[in-house]
């Protein structure tokens, strides 16, 4: 058998790659990213020995739907797990229906697809007023408070340092449908004397990730986020201009016409996460930030506080 000669052939010689300083530097951004926002290096979660075979449990399947707000792989990371104790602690084997959108999302629960979905607070608002859909449970942030803000960000060589400064500048946003980009857009910038008109350029991205991305490469002077996603990055390229007031937090919401047995094992499994023992035995710790502190009920009088902040157009809903 022919071996190969591992040593370079005559003429060649192995030299060091060298990178300009500048390209090192926006390589080590990137990279501080994935490690600290997005996480992505890992695959989808190993599975564990005390992991629910769903498929082995002869339970009726239900669906769960979530918007797009994340990539999928994030979203599968952090939801599927809340799926996993649901079917353990329910008659039901849940199963997590993921969307190419927001109002995907929102049609698989309108066309009973899905029995529940986790919505954003505008887009609860605007369902509300044209489908009847109804919240039911609210997640808690780590003071325990069922309540979130958005946060408008900036790239430390930009000069932001209150929002008249975006003008001229370049402003990153999540989706049309999330509440983020109409509290910026609708709500903060009247308020300043400012107009979309008066910034640079304005782009809605898929996912709120993808906003983070993109001002911590310096893409974009300043982009708006949730706040819970951007407290790891404290001293890390990016500062916080500006807060949202206090919200109601995004709503697990049911059609009007909810089944009311299933969605009752539901709520009952998911409100006995607050109680200590399950946090001393870690059943949330690998959910989605957002949800290891547990749940609350939901009314709908918890948004109206949304509603005034945003101009709700409902006939920009699809009605697929």
């Amino acid at each position: 058998m022919t071996r190969l000669d591992p040593r370079p052939r005559s003429g060649w010689r192995r030299t060091p790659l060298l990178l300009p300083a500048g390209l090192l530097a926006i390589a080590a951004l990137t990279a501080l990213f994935y490690l600290i926002v997005m996480d992505i290096a890992r695959e989808f979660p190993p599975a564990q020995a005390n992991t629910v075979d769903s498929l082995a449990l002869q339970k009726p399947v239900v669906h769960i739907g979530v918007i797009s707000r994340y990539r999928p792989r994030i979203l599968y990371r952090g939801y599927q797990p809340i799926m996993d104790y649901l079917t353990a602690n329910t008659p039901y084997r849940f199963e997590l229906l993921l969307s190419q959108d927001y109002n995907e999302a929102l049609q698989h629960l309108i066309t009973r697809r899905a029995s529940a979905v986790f919505l954003g607070s505008y887009l609860y608002v605007k369902a509300h007023a044209k489908y009847g859909v109804i919240p039911v449970l609210k997640p808690l942030n780590e003071n325990f408070l069922p309540v979130s803000r958005s946060v408008l960000i900036a790239h430390p060589q930009a000069a932001i340092t209150s929002l008249r400064d975006l003008r001229g500048k370049k402003l990153a946003l999540p989706a049309r449908e999330s509440f983020s980009s109409h509290w910026l857009l609708d709500y903060e910038l009247a308020r300043h004397g400012l107009s979309p008109g008066d910034l640079a350029q304005v782009h809605n991205f898929p996912h709120h990730h993808t906003v983070i991305a993109q001002v911590l490469n310096g893409n974009f002077d300043a982009g708006v986020t949730r706040e819970y996603l951007v407290k790891d990055l404290d001293g890390h390229g990016v500062h916080a201009v500006l807060y949202s007031d206090p919200i109601p937090s995004s709503p697990i919401a049911v059609a009007a016409n909810y089944d009311r047995e299933l969605i009752a094992a539901l709520k009952t499994a998911l409100l006995a996460v607050n109680q200590e023992e399950h946090r001393r035995r870690g059943t949330t710790r690998d959910w989605d930030g957002e949800f290891v502190n547990g749940f609350v009920e939901a009314w709908d009088a918890d948004y109206a506080a949304v509603a005034a902040i945003v101009a709700v157009d409902t006939t920009r809903l699809d009605s697929r």
